[in-house]
């Protein structure tokens, strides 16, 4: 039997590969290292927002060009937007245009989102940072307003797509012929608030505005959006600590209406019927409508008289509560 003695070169080999898999290490360790120091990792932000105050939003005229931020966390959300010396006043709703530049940064980087579908003709009146839930990354809403007497507000929500790395619009409401299966109110727009461990977006239902009173007399049953990667959700039902709080204001404002106007709440009522719906109240809210009915304070002749329309008001507010998915089964 032949055994082969170990090459001579073998050790020297060896160190060689031992030398070589230490500067690996060494510059991987390194390499980790600067990854660390540049990009620390970022904290996880609490359930919250935070807006440009309304005092703040630059008022541009023609020719002039603006800038406003809002922060929340590490991250900033920054518009730049200007109205061109070429504009014609007639027609230009001076202010802060939708029409601009919208950057979010933080972390060391910077995203530049996609602007809304229609900018034109709209100026900005809100624009927060919102982190939607405990998250890293959190969402920018901005806002526009089309200058109308009682019309019109246009949402537009960004998120930050993991997978992508960037942020994506995941609601536009700017183009004109913009629908939705959810109610909106289109002169309230969205209102953030913290609720628990979530922000939701509280609007109102806008079908009730005019419906059976002036727009001034008017009122809404609450609406409470949810933010997701696929828009929005209305999770209304799920907080009925809420809808009780709306209703008894509403409650207390058809009363006040009635003192001290001394005749009937037509517009109001409506949306403490749909919030008493909400909550699994509606026969006995529609008992209390009844009686009003009864007493004269919700009678058809002061309801022609004060408002104009014709027909009976229990059966026109019954037909319209069950038009629009409200109380059905309950009145």
């Amino acid at each position: 039997m032949i055994i082969e003695k170990p090459s001579p070169k073998w050790p020297f080999a060896l160190k060689v590969a031992t030398v070589a898999l230490g500067v690996v290490a060494v510059i991987a360790a390194i390499l980790v290292g600067v990854s660390f120091s540049s990009s620390p990792p970022l904290r996880v932000l609490n359930a919250s927002y935070k807006c440009v105050p309304v005092s703040l939003i630059p008022l541009l005229d023609i020719g002039a060009s603006g800038t406003m931020t809002t922060q929340y966390g590490d991250f900033t959300a920054t518009f730049h937007a200007s109205i061109p010396e070429s504009a014609v006043a007639n027609g230009v709703i001076l202010g802060m245009p939708f029409r601009g530049t919208l950057t979010m940064s933080g972390n060391g980087k910077s995203w530049v989102l996609p602007r809304p579908d229609n900018p034109h003709g709209t100026v900005i009146n809100a624009m927060c940072v919102i982190a939607f839930q405990p998250e890293r990354y959190p969402g920018v809403m901005i806002e526009g307003f089309s200058g109308g007497a009682h019309c019109c507000e246009a949402p537009v929500l960004y998120l930050f797509n993991q997978s992508d790395h960037h942020y994506v619009k995941v609601v536009d409401m700017s183009p004109t012929n913009y629908k939705d299966h959810l109610a909106f109110d289109e002169n309230q727009g969205f209102i953030p608030m913290v609720v628990g461990k979530q922000v939701l977006l509280r609007t109102g239902d806008d079908q009730f505005s005019y419906a059976f009173a002036c727009y001034a007399c008017s009122a809404q049953p609450i609406v409470l959006d949810a933010v997701g990667p696929n828009g929005l959700d209305d999770v209304t039902l799920q907080h009925p600590s809420l809808v009780t709080a709306d209703a008894r204001s509403l409650w207390k404002s058809a009363q006040k209406a009635a003192v001290q106007n001394g005749a009937g709440s037509f517009g109001i009522l409506p949306a403490w019927v749909a919030d008493e719906c909400a909550l699994g109240r509606g026969a006995t809210a529609w008992s209390t409508i009844e009686h009003l009915t009864k007493t004269g304070e919700l009678s058809d002749a002061l309801y022609r008289q004060e408002t104009f329309n014709h027909g009976s008001y229990l059966t026109s507010l019954k037909a319209f509560l069950i038009r629009h998915d409200y109380c059905i089964g309950q009145i």
